[in-house]
């Protein structure tokens, strides 16, 4: 008789995996943004969804603006967000820059009022062709005013500024003192986590690393100078040597001489 083959019982993945909702943060009142399927909820955090700022505004003219949601919390089958990032779309600033203009980029770090890091992108545009100086001075005013400005304001209120367009204005009201600004944007606005310690911790043993091949070289340079030294004293000792014997040179002639002249009185 046969034996019967034992049965494998393959278990479903999917039947474990529960579905969440994802919610907007408070700023755009706690939308729905999206759903996603995870069997535990710890993995859900760090993940990210884009969406495209039409659908939380419900307005047509920012349809060329998306943001970046990541995961921070999660609560049962809730996924609470916090922005990520906010960019407008590559197309739509390509359609800016025409010719007989100038486009005027920028990136730098900032620090919002509630101790937050932030790099932003701002993109200045001006009416007519101009000087490199001019565009160098622009380029210093946009950045101080953005430094401080954004020193005194909170990141909800930063975003919801960008969004209603409120600060791309102000940048272009204070940079126009210099010369006109026909379109000013930020181009991206992307918040900065800020390096975890036991990056530092990690760092300290490969400097200790670096300097050993550091203290080889060191004592090889030693080495070398010495036997550099060593060779410079044979040759020291090499030379007197050398001086003698050619003092002596002419003392064996007199005594040869006198020998030959011996010789020949002898002879006679």
């Amino acid at each position: 008789m046969a034996k019967a083959k034992a049965k494998v019982q393959v278990v479903d993945k999917w039947k474990k995996k529960r579905w969440h909702r994802i919610i907007a943060p408070k700023i755009f009142n706690e939308q729905v943004i999206g759903e996603t399927i995870s069997a535990e909820p710890n993995l859900l955090s760090g993940r990210t969804i884009s969406l495209n700022l039409m659908h939380l505004t419900r307005d047509m003219k920012k349809q060329n603006m998306n943001l970046i949601f990541e995961i921070v919390k999660v609560l049962g089958d809730t996924a609470y967000t916090d922005i990520k990032q906010f960019e407008i779309h590559p197309s739509s600033i390509r359609r800016f820059v025409r010719k007989g203009k100038k486009r005027i980029d920028d990136s730098f770090m900032c620090l919002t009022a509630d101790s937050r890091k932030v790099r932003i992108k701002p993109l200045m545009i001006t009416s007519s062709s101009v000087k490199g100086s001019i565009i160098t001075a622009i380029r210093k005013k946009a950045r101080e005013f953005l430094v401080s400005r954004i020193r005194k304001t909170n990141s909800d209120v930063l975003v919801q500024d960008i969004v209603n367009h409120r600060l791309q204005k102000e940048i272009r009201d204070a940079v126009s003192k210099i010369y006109p600004i026909k379109i000013s944007e930020i181009r991206v606005l992307s918040f900065v986590k800020e390096e975890k310690k036991e990056g530092t911790a990690e760092a300290e043993p490969a400097a200790e690393k670096t300097e050993e091949p550091r203290a080889e070289e060191k004592i090889e340079e030693r080495t070398e100078e010495k036997k550099e030294a060593e060779t410079e004293d044979e040759k020291e000792e090499k030379k007197p040597k050398k001086k003698k014997e050619a003092k002596r040179e002419p003392e064996k002639k007199e005594e040869k001489e006198k020998e030959t002249e011996e010789t020949i009185e002898e002879q006679g």
